[in-house]
C-alpha cells in the first residue's frame, strides 16, 4: 500500500509540474472579427435615412469620416457607425486576465493635405439597427462615450493601419454593464478635412483552450497528489 501511494504521488507530482509548464507555454488565440454593420450618415439624416452622403474623393472608401468647416454644408459631414457580433464572447473569456480588444481600420485616404483634423472613435449610446430600418443619427457621434483617438492628424498621419485599444468598451458589452450599439468614426471638429478608411476589424486576443483544459487538468492532478500524501 505504501508503494502504490509513493508511486501515484509521483506521477501525480510530474503530471502537474509537467501541465503547468505545457500552459506557461501555450499561445493565447487571436480571433479577428469583421464588422455586422457598416453605415455612413450625414447631418441632414434622420431615423429613416442616411441622408445626402457625399463622399466625395473619399468614394472608393468604405468608412468615411467627413468635415465642413461651414456647418450648414449638412450633406458633407459624415460620421460612421459599426457595429459586430460578440455572441462568440462570453463572461468568462473577456474576464480572463489575458483577455484585451483592439479596434483597427487602414487609413487609405484623406480629402486633402491642408487642414488638421483628429478623427475619433466612440461608443454608441442610442440604440440603432439597420435590420429594422432605424438607422443612426449623425449627431449620435458627439454624444458617444468612450472617446478615443483612432488618427491623429488626417494631413499628416502615414496611411495604413491604425488601432485603439477597446478591452474595457467589448467587457462592458458582454458582461451587460451596458448596451452593444457599436461604435462610431468621426471628425473632432467642423473643418474642411475628412479621411477615408477600409478594412475595419475587432482584433480579441483570447485564452487557448488547451492552456485552460491543461490547466484544470493540473489542478485535478494536484488534488489526488494532496488525498495521496494524507
Amino acid at each position: 500500500m505504501l508503494t502504490s501511494k509513493r508511486l501515484l504521488i509521483a506521477v501525480t507530482t510530474s503530471f502537474c509540474l509537467m501541465s503547468a509548464l505545457i500552459s506557461t507555454t501555450a499561445q493565447a488565440s487571436l480571433i479577428t472579427s469583421t464588422p455586422d454593420t457598416i453605415v455612413s450618415v450625414s447631418l441632414d439624416g434622420d431615423l429613416n435615412s442616411a441622408g445626402s452622403v457625399n463622399s466625395g474623393s473619399l468614394s472608393n472608401t468604405e468608412i468615411i469620416s467627413r468635415e465642413r468647416a461651414d456647418e450648414s454644408q449638412e450633406g458633407l459631414r459624415i460620421a460612421t457607425f459599426i457595429d459586430f457580433d460578440l455572441s462568440n464572447l462570453t463572461s468568462d473569456i473577456v474576464n480572463a486576465s489575458t483577455f484585451s480588444a483592439l479596434f483597427e481600420i487602414d487609413f487609405v485616404s484623406r480629402l486633402n493635405t491642408i487642414n488638421d483634423l483628429s478623427v475619433l472613435l466612440g461608443q454608441v449610446e442610442s440604440a440603432w439597427s439597420d435590420a429594422s430600418g432605424s438607422l443612426p443619427l449623425f449627431e449620435y457621434a458627439n454624444s458617444s462615450t468612450s472617446q478615443s483617438v483612432a488618427l491623429g492628424n488626417v494631413k499628416t498621419d502615414s496611411f495604413g493601419t491604425y488601432s485603439v485599444d477597446v478591452t474595457s468598451i467589448i467587457q462592458g458589452w458582454v458582461n451587460g454593464d451596458s448596451e452593444n450599439n457599436g461604435f462610431v468614426l468621426f471628425g473632432e471638429e467642423p473643418v474642411f478635412q475628412g479621411a477615408g478608411f477600409n478594412n475595419a476589424s475587432l482584433v480579441v486576443d483570447v485564452p487557448a483552450p488547451s492552456t485552460i483544459a491543461i490547466l484544470g487538468l493540473a489542478l485535478v492532478g494536484f488534488s489526488l497528489s494532496r488525498k495521496a500524501k494524507k
